[in-house]
């Protein structure tokens, strides 16, 4: 995070990616996977601020962005799953990879994933009454949590995998271009 920043390009960048994130977090219904893949998109585009400003600035951005998307946008789920995991982990993610060993590095990445996401589809399921979030898995019969819940998982290893490489294709490549935007 090269140099100090303004204020006034703080509270500009995060009024950019906000928006931005804001609008992602508009269109989830517009395509079948919308519901699950935009708010992944809009965390990441948050973490650009964490990239370029600091960690404060990137949690009050994801703060006014999962406030405005409970407020405007109409899908449910893609919001408590913005608000629950996606809008923060890419942020606080790297305090997690610092653990050590490796293993309790990944235990504490899991539950991270885990508790918020199985809150929120029981919220879903029990609360709101929202079935046919099982329906779409009823050719697996009783075990149609067991596989959501794994298919939920390996996506959160693809996810925490790319963001890995994220880091490396923004910092050596993205950086310049999106500075080049913005001053």
């Amino acid at each position: 995070m090269p140099g100090k920043k303004t204020r006034s390009y703080c509270i500009a960048l995060s009024g950019i990616i906000g928006a931005l994130c804001v609008v992602l977090m508009f269109c989830t219904g517009l395509m079948p996977l919308g519901i699950y893949l935009l708010p992944a998109v809009a965390g990441l585009v948050v973490w650009i601020i964490y990239r370029e400003i600091n960690r404060k600035w990137a949690l009050l951005c994801y703060a006014g962005v999962a406030l405005l998307s409970f407020l405007l946008t109409p899908d449910i789920e893609s919001k408590l799953l913005f608000m629950g995991f996606f809008g923060y982990y890419p942020i606080i993610r790297d305090i997690f990879t610092r653990i050590k060993p490796l293993v309790l590095s990944l235990l504490v990445r899991f539950l991270c994933f885990n508790i918020p996401v199985v809150a929120i589809y029981a919220f879903l399921l029990n609360i709101l009454g929202m079935g046919q979030l099982l329906e779409d898995f009823a050719g697996f019969g009783s075990f149609a949590v067991l596989v959501f819940w794994l298919i939920g998982n390996f996506t959160f290893v693809c996810y925490d995998l790319f963001l890995d490489q994220l880091l490396y294709v923004y910092d050596k490549w993205l950086r310049k271009k999106i500075n080049k935007l913005i001053r």
